[in-house]
């Protein structure tokens, strides 16, 4: 490695004792050299040294880096300052993610596990243990919990294979951090949310996304467990999250470039990118399709518009027809109404008339009463026509006590 070392300073007179030998100052030293205008210029120099690790003096350029005459005075002054600041710093623990963070993990009667549960904390973790002690299966139970693929665990092709031996049923509850201003859905979720998947031997499986308490089942679809991931970034089948001990020993014995270029895709989701694109384009390509057919159509849809309107504006005539049909009906029933009350008017008009004649009658008839004892033909028609006005007119107080 090149050394460091002051440059040395020659003066033109090589001969003279005081100035023809070598100076040499430590790297942090300052020394000072005249100009030809004698100014005085701090000057600090690092001389870089060949592949020897010496300098033989010929073509070795010395590098002569300026520093300010203050710069001691003000690392003195302000030294005490900043190693505060620095210890301080050490102290604060910094770039803590707010979500999206395992904080506890909980199996029931999953792989080799009957019951095993423990906490995480906030930043690095290290699961440790013997060989065939069950660290590989906390994190395919990580992987099934968050709705992973069984076969990218590596373990089993179906969650039967997961259930411990000789059990029916299997449990994975995770606790994952939900905090800060980008926390996923706070008001129903609260500062953590509660991940639990059962899945038993006859292929039913099941999900309950929880509140932080574990009190408030928030929904139990695969849809909202889908939500959270995205929200947080949670990948559970890219290998640059999840790595297995299956993919770690693919990736490194892979020997074609081939193998290890796919890794990459899938860890950088340019696989996933490229299928998602893929799916694009082919809905764009169906939807293309779909519009030519509607387009093809669209001159029958027209026709048959058409001829629906008609039919329409023809019937809403009909109706506007029937409904003056309607109408007149009515009128004319009120104007038969109308003239029969007329005609009723008329009449007890003319009984009111006659009833003025009445007094004028009976005393002509009692007068003649008086005259002749036994009635005449004469005397009987005028009472008779008395009766009959008298019954007309009650006949006309009852037809009005009607109306």
């Amino acid at each position: 490695m090149p050394k460091r070392q002051a440059a040395a300073v020659q003066s033109d007179a090589s001969d003279d004792s005081d100035s023809g030998s070598e100076r040499r100052a430590s790297p942090k030293r300052t020394r000072t050299q005249h100009d030809e205008a004698g100014a005085t210029v701090a000057t600090q120099g690092r001389r870089r040294a060949g592949d020897g690790g010496e300098s033989d003096g010929e073509g070795d350029a010395d590098i002569v880096i300026p520093v300010a005459e203050d710069d001691a005075a003000f690392e003195a002054a302000n030294l005490d300052n900043v190693r505060a600041s620095i210890e301080s710093g050490k102290k604060n623990v910094k770039g803590i993610a707010e979500y999206g963070i395992l904080q506890a993990i909980e199996v029931e009667q999953f792989m080799c596990h009957q019951r095993l549960n423990f906490k995480f904390g906030e930043q690095i973790n290290f699961i440790i243990g013997h060989n065939g002690s069950g660290k590989s299966a906390v994190l395919s139970a990580l992987t099934i919990a968050l709705g992973g693929k069984t076969n990218s665990t590596g373990r089993g092709s179906g969650l039967k294979s997961f259930i411990r031996e000789g059990q029916h049923e299997a449990k994975i509850t995770l606790k994952i951090k939900n905090e800060g201003p980008e926390a996923f859905k706070p008001d129903q979720y609260g500062d953590s949310i509660i991940i639990q998947r059962r899945f038993n031997k006859d292929g039913g499986s099941s999900w309950k996304i929880m509140d932080g308490e574990g009190k408030t089942t928030v929904s139990t679809k695969r849809e909202e467990l889908s939500a959270i991931c995205d929200h947080m970034n949670v990948q559970v089948d890219n290998p640059m999250n999840v790595l297995t001990q299956d993919s770690a020993r693919q990736f490194l014995s892979a020997s074609h470039p081939h193998d290890k270029y796919k890794f990459f895709l899938m860890g950088t989701q340019l696989f996933q990118l490229s299928t998602e694109y893929d799916i694009c384009l082919e809905n764009i390509r169906k939807t293309a399709k779909v519009l030519v057919n509607k387009k093809e159509a669209i001159p029958d849809l027209r026709r048959a518009f058409n001829e629906a309107l008609r039919r329409f504006k023809e019937a809403e005539k009909a109706r506007e027809q029937k409904k003056k049909v309607d109408d007149l009906k009515k009128e004319k029933a009120w104007a038969h109404v109308n003239e029969k009350k007329e005609e009723l008017e008329a009449k007890l008009a003319d009984v009111q008339q006659k009833k003025l004649r009445i007094p004028k009658i009976q005393e002509k008839l009692d007068e003649a009463k008086v005259r002749e004892p036994v009635p005449s033909p004469c005397v009987w028609r005028l009472t008779t026509f008395t009766g009959s006005v008298a019954g007309a007119g009650g006949c006309g107080q009852s037809v009005r006590g009607r109306d």
